[in-house]
C-alpha cells in the first residue's frame, strides 16, 4: 500500500506498514592478469570479499528490523539483552545475482533475506544488466528498489526514507542518487563519478537544472550532474514500474549505452525515463554511499584549484523536505 506524506514529511505507519525494500546485487570475482579493475585483481580478494559481506549481511544487519537493549531484570537483576521492536525498520530482501565458477559468496553466511541467484550466462559482462532488469521485473511486489554494485554499503540508517520523501516531493520525474565515497586515511571523503570542468554540452541529460529543498537540518542543493553514475540506483514503486513498461515496450533494446556494462546497469538504464539528480558536491553528506575500495590511490591530489567552486545557478526553491 503506498504511503501518505503528513505535512511536509515522510510519515511511516509504524509496524504494519514497515517498506518492503528488494535490493539487487551483480557480483563477480574472476581475477586477470593486467586488469584494472578490482573484481579481476588477485590482489583485492580479501578486499573485495569484506566489502560483499557488508554489502549484503552488513545492509541488512543495518537496515532491518533486527534491534536490541540492554536492560535489567528487575530491580539488582542481571543485565540482559532484550530484542525490541524498531518502528522504522525495513523488510529488505537482497537478491544477489552472481556464478558459482566465479564468486566469493561461499564465505558469506546464510540470511533469510538474502538469495543466490545464477545469472544462467557465461558472459559475465551481462551480470549487471541482467540484475537491473530482473529487479525492475518485480518491481509490483515491493515499496522501493534498488540495484547496487557489489562493494557499496549504506551507512545512513535513514537513508531510505530520504529516497521515498525526496520522490515525494519532486516527483516520479525524478530520481536522486546518492554519491558514492571512499574514504582517504586522515584526510576525508572522496567522491567519485565526478564531474568534468565545464560540464558537457553534447549530453541531452547536461541540462544545468538544480533544486532546492528545505530539510530539517538546513537547505541542501540537488543538481543534474554530468556524471550520473553512482554504481547504485533507487526507485519507488511506481518509479520502477514505469521504467518496467518504458523498457518492455522496447523489447529491452537500448538506443545508446553509457561507457560499460556497469555505468549501463546503474545509471543509462534510468536516462532515457528519469531527470538523474544529485546533491551538490558540497552536499555531498546529505545524500552519500561507501564505496568499498581504494580507486582513490589511482589519482594524484590537484593543487591550486581556481576551477572549483563553480558559479552559482538559479535554484528552484519550491520543495521542502524533512
Amino acid at each position: 500500500m503506498p504511503r501518505k506524506a503528513t505535512g511536509l514529511g515522510l510519515r511511516r505507519l509504524a509496524v504494519m506498514n514497515k517498506l518492503r525494500i528488494l535490493l539487487g546485487l551483480p557480483h563477480v570475482f574472476a581475477p586477470k592478469e593486467g586488469s584494472l579493475y578490482s573484481s579481476q585483481t588477485e590482489t583485492k580478494r580479501e578486499i573485495k570479499r569484506q566489502a560483499l559481506l557488508n554489502a549484503t549481511i552488513g545492509n541488512l544487519s543495518r537496515h532491518g528490523c533486527g534491534s536490541w537493549i540492554h536492560a535489567s531484570i528487575g530491580k539488582s537483576g542481571p543485565i540482559t539483552t532484550r530484542e525490541i521492536n524498531y518502528e522504522f525498520g525495513a523488510d529488505i530482501d537482497i537478491q544477489l545475482f552472481t556464478p558459482s565458477k566465479a564468486t566469493l559468496a561461499d564465505a558469506i553466511p546464510e540470511h533469510p533475506n538474502l538469495k543466490r541467484i545464477e545469472p544462467g550466462t557465461e558472459d559475465y559482462t551481462q551480470i549487471p544488466a541482467i540484475t537491473s532488469r530482473r529487479l525492475i521485473e518485480q518491481a509490483a511486489e515491493y515499496d522501493l528498489i534498488g540495484y547496487m554494485e557489489d562493494d557499496l554499503l549504506i551507512e545512513d540508517r535513514e537513508f531510505f526514507d530520504k529516497i521515498i520523501s525526496l520522490s515525494q516531493h519532486l516527483g516520479d520525474d525524478y530520481v536522486v542518487l546518492p554519491h558514492r565515497c571512499e574514504r582517504i586515511p586522515n584526510r576525508g571523503d572522496v567522491i567519485l563519478s565526478g564531474d568534468p570542468d565545464g560540464g558537457r554540452d553534447d549530453l541531452f541529460w547536461d541540462t544545468g537544472e538544480t533544486k532546492e529543498i528545505q530539510t530539517s537540518h538546513g537547505v541542501r542543493q540537488l543538481y543534474r550532474a554530468t556524471n550520473p553514475h553512482s554504481g547504485c540506483f533507487f526507485l519507488t514503486r511506481q518509479q520502477a514500474l514505469r521504467a518496467l513498461n518504458y523498457w518492455n515496450t522496447r523489447n529491452w533494446k537500448e538506443e545508446f549505452k553509457l561507457s560499460g556494462p556497469l555505468e549501463q546497469a546503474g545509471s543509462g538504464i534510468l536516462l532515457p525515463i528519469f531527470k538523474i539528480m544529485k546533491p551538490i558536491p558540497q552536499h555531498y553528506r546529505y545524500l552519500m554511499i561507501l564505496h568499498q575500495d581504494e580507486l582513490w590511490k589511482r589519482h594524484p591530489f590537484e593543487e591550486n584549484n581556481t576551477n572549483w567552486p563553480p558559479k552559482e545557478k538559479h535554484l528552484d526553491k519550491s520543495f521542502t523536505i524533512f
